[in-house]
């Protein structure tokens, strides 16, 4: 296992993962922020990025997505699991002390929960973005 830094360069890469789970694309201009890639083996097996706000100790991890070749659902969590580990102590490292995050996943509100002790606020909210161009 292992982690590395987002980079411009895998933006067509994640695209496609967004793509084949038909979930919204996001564009490049909203990943200039702390992006990590976790890997499966040599694989990169998944994504997640972190909205750092300034001058408030909280953060908000968005667009999680995960490699559809990666087929094993195990090695798919452990990838993430993985990188989720690294995302959360470099964010704690830097004096965050309030993490939010969004998912449509059950399971991986659950694992959340589980794990890192994620409290679930709000099992029926809907999530809605506005881009302004």
């Amino acid at each position: 296992m292992r982690v590395r830094l987002y980079k411009d360069s895998d933006y067509e890469m994640v695209a496609k993962w967004w793509n084949a789970s038909g979930c919204p694309v996001v564009a490049p201009s909203q990943l200039q922020t702390l992006g990590m890639i976790g890997y499966e083996g040599s694989t990169p097996a998944c994504a997640v990025w972190a909205y750092m706000s300034q001058g408030v100790a909280v953060a908000f991890l968005e667009h999680l997505v995960t490699n559809p070749d990666v087929k094993s659902p195990m090695k798919k969590m452990r990838a993430v699991q993985y990188m989720m580990d690294h995302i959360l102590d470099i964010l704690e490292c830097d004096g965050y002390q309030l993490i939010r995050g969004t998912t449509w996943s059950d399971t991986l509100a659950k694992i959340c929960q589980k794990r890192w002790g994620f409290e679930i606020i709000d099992d029926n909210s809907i999530n809605m973005s506005l881009l302004l161009k």
